[in-house]
């Protein structure tokens, strides 16, 4: 049996790849034997990395080929269908969809929009008028279905990475971890503020963590100079888990250094520069901030509060214990559109 998968992967961002880390696991654990093949911006370390065939993802005819010998295609996760990084995204998984064309497609957990060209929202809602199957990772991202009228079935599950575990239980030290990405408008000063304020109030190192070399290095480093800490640079989403893991608190702007904080229930405090931060930090009870509007002291407050809250991981513990059902429920909806009984 042959599955292939689509996304944002072989880019080198640890995110995108703790996605397709769990997505592997995942769909291994429903569908036995099966041969995943991942489209790719660099085919040759996405194998390396998670064990499986890589296709380069803008050789179009090899893509449509596999599509067509393939038994389902898996498209996602990640925010493939939004605007705002790059108008040209929803059009890029628009044109897959279209290739794949013939073959079952499952939206695999994806986060939808912003949206905010017509060309985007008409691309996307015939994209997902074609799919067999509709999972999505938050209700922000249904809703915004059902207002593209999207009339398919739409379930909500979570993100896949929130399915994985850290290889052993680690001792939280008073370490606070900052991961931070470039974006328009954010106000370095204060956030740097705001760290400085909450390391000396909670008594805690800071650790600057990267987790997308080529986009966020220079502001990582910029940001570690400045706080006089450490920057680790991960090489593999196990790594970003075990890193992030080891933390008492995680301040962190990318998405997945939030996910990977309540996969190893660290409590966190998201910096929302996209709606995904704050839909997911309110989706497991954490507290967050706009990225265009850090107020020092609110932010500091709610790391100082979080590191001093004995039962904060454990009410983080219950609540993803809760969710974690759902990081596998797309990979059994995999297994029914083969007619693999679970």
């Amino acid at each position: 049996m042959r599955v292939a998968i689509l996304g944002y992967y072989g880019f080198g961002n640890l995110g995108d790849e703790a996605i397709l880390h769990a997505m592997a696991e995942h769909l291994r654990e429903a569908l036995p034997g099966v041969e995943l093949w991942v489209l790719s911006g660099d085919p040759a370390e996405t194998e390396r990395t998670h064990g499986v065939r890589g296709v380069p993802r803008t050789d179009l005819p090899g893509v449509r080929r596999l599509f067509r010998s393939s038994d389902l295609v898996c498209s996602g996760g990640g925010s493939l269908f939004q605007d705002v990084t790059s108008w040209r995204s929803p059009l890029f998984y628009g044109l897959l969809h279209e290739l794949a064309r013939g073959t079952p497609v499952l939206v695999y957990a994806q986060g939808i929009g912003p949206l905010r060209r017509r060309t985007s929202r008409a691309v996307t809602r015939r994209a997902m008028g074609g799919a067999a199957a509709i999972t999505v990772r938050d209700q922000d991202s249904a809703d915004r279905l059902r207002e593209l009228g999207v009339e398919r079935p739409v379930e909500v599950v979570c993100d896949p990475a929130l399915g994985l575990s850290a290889s052993a239980p680690h001792p939280q030290d008073r370490t606070l971890v900052v991961c931070v990405r470039p974006w328009p408008g954010v106000s370095w000063s204060h956030l740097l503020e705001a760290l400085r304020r909450a390391a000396r109030q909670a008594e805690m190192q800071p650790r600057v963590v990267c987790l997308h070399r080529v986009a966020d290095l220079s502001v990582s480093e910029e940001l570690a100079a400045q706080l006089g800490s450490d920057l680790v640079v991960p090489s593999s989403p196990r790594e970003a888990l075990e890193v992030v893991t080891g933390a008492r608190v995680v301040v962190g702007m990318r998405l997945h250094a939030l996910v990977l904080a309540a996969a190893g229930r660290v409590p966190f405090v998201g910096v929302a520069y996209d709606p995904k931060v704050s839909s997911f930090a309110a989706s497991v009870d954490m507290p967050w901030v706009g990225a265009n509007s850090v107020d020092p002291s609110e932010l500091a407050g709610h790391v100082a509060a979080l590191a001093a809250d004995l039962g904060a991981a454990g009410r983080l513990r219950r609540k993803v214990d809760s969710l974690r059902p759902l990081a596998r429920r797309p990979a059994q909806l995999a297994a029914g559109l083969v007619g693999v009984v679970c």
